[in-house]
């Protein structure tokens, strides 16, 4: 497979993450957050093992599968729950928008790593960025810390589910040596799951009506399989500064279909935000991107 190919599939998986808050959130309207987020990655797991397998265990490094399936199932947890518990639909859509920030956060990291060289722009591109977060929080009456001691598990989650992504990224990217480990790391989450469910909730399932409930959670299964899947596809052996810079444009997508499926009522402040993080996340990719111009110039003289 050619690096364009790569990066095409890669930039499919931003379209179909699109759809994933709007879905989770209509889902558990019906069987509560730990069943949705229990079904989704089970179903997913069983689709991801179907297409794809498992990784050849002889050919991939021990250490990375564990450090990588660590951080991938943490992050799912924290994720999906973040996503799940919020106390509406519209929060919800906050929290997928305070998630893209995992942008900005592997550039940050990776100019720690001295892998890239952080400038005056990349500090404002961060400033910009993070100021759209506290701009989508701040309601009539309600700034950021009324919002954060409202729902502080939300918050804490989608902050720490940024973080790990961002993590991610950047380790897989270094250590896989082209090995696609994501149906191992959805039948461990799926794994994970089923043991938080079966101690908080026992063995009684729920009681759900209607067709169109489960569909909604297979749709949700499939959508993520396939987008996790064609992301580490991307990541892997496509160009990821591009996937990257695009997927700044992802939580946008994600909210305007999430506001139509939900049918939620959204603030000016939460759009104005949300283009704030998205431009802010912008100035850091264009920053990191005029670094490597400038050096391909030194280097070409």
């Amino acid at each position: 497979m050619n690096r364009q190919i790569a990066t095409l599939i890669g930039i499919s998986a931003l379209l179909l993450w699109s759809t994933l808050v709007g879905l989770l959130r209509l889902s558990t309207e019906k069987f509560g957050p730990i069943y949705t987020v229990t079904y989704v990655y089970t179903l997913s797991a069983m689709i991801l093992y179907l297409s794809y397998g498992l990784p050849d265990f002889k050919k991939v490094s021990k250490k990375f599968l564990f450090i990588s399936s660590l951080l991938f199932v943490i992050f799912e947890l924290c994720f999906a729950f973040s996503i799940t518990l919020s106390n509406s639909s519209e929060k919800s859509i906050e929290m997928n928008i305070i998630f893209s920030l995992w942008p900005t956060l592997i550039i940050l990291m990776m100019a720690f790593l001295k892998e890239e060289k952080v400038n005056f722009l990349t500090i404002i591109g961060v400033l910009v960025s993070f100021s759209g977060v506290i701009l989508i929080n701040y309601h009539k009456k309600l700034n950021f810390v009324d919002n954060f001691h409202k729902s502080p598990v939300s918050y804490l989650l989608i902050f720490i589910a940024s973080l790990l992504w961002a993590v991610y990224c950047i380790y897989t990217k270094k250590h896989s040596n082209g090995t696609n480990a994501i149906s191992l790391y959805f039948i461990l989450t799926a794994i994970a799951l089923w043991i938080l469910t079966l101690f908080t909730q026992g063995f009684h399932l729920p009681q759900i009506d209607g067709f169109m409930s489960y569909t909604v959670i297979g749709i949700n299964a499939v959508f993520f399989a396939m987008g996790y899947l064609a992301w580490n596809t991307g990541i892997i052996k496509g160009n990821m500064p591009v996937l990257i810079m695009l997927s700044y444009f992802s939580p946008i997508l994600s909210s305007v279909f999430s506001t139509i499926v939900l049918n939620s009522s959204l603030s000016s402040n939460f759009w104005y935000g949300a283009l704030t993080v998205t431009l802010g996340s912008l100035i850091c990719w264009f920053s990191i991107h005029k670094n490597h111009n400038t050096k391909n110039l030194e280097v070409a003289s």
